[in-house]
């Protein structure tokens, strides 16, 4: 039987960094809570649908994003 992928611990602790940051971005300014809502709605539905390499972009690279691409 083929082991079902998983978020790691190590995604967990990234995963974690990522909300941490986004929080401070719209903490400080630099993002609108728009934004911040539609990020983590692509993060969610990610995981829900089983997507752990998309999640795992997000949690790497989901920052930027939301900043350049999301962003009002």
């Amino acid at each position: 039987m083929q082991k079902r992928d998983q978020l790691t611990n190590n995604d967990h602790d990234k995963m974690d960094a990522f909300i941490g940051a986004i929080i401070d971005d719209y903490k400080n300014g630099l993002v609108s809570k728009q934004a911040i809502i539609a990020g983590l709605g692509h993060v969610i539905g990610a995981i829900d649908h089983g997507n752990h390499d998309e999640a795992r972009m997000w949690f790497s690279q989901g920052r930027k994003f939301i900043r350049e691409k999301l962003n009002d």
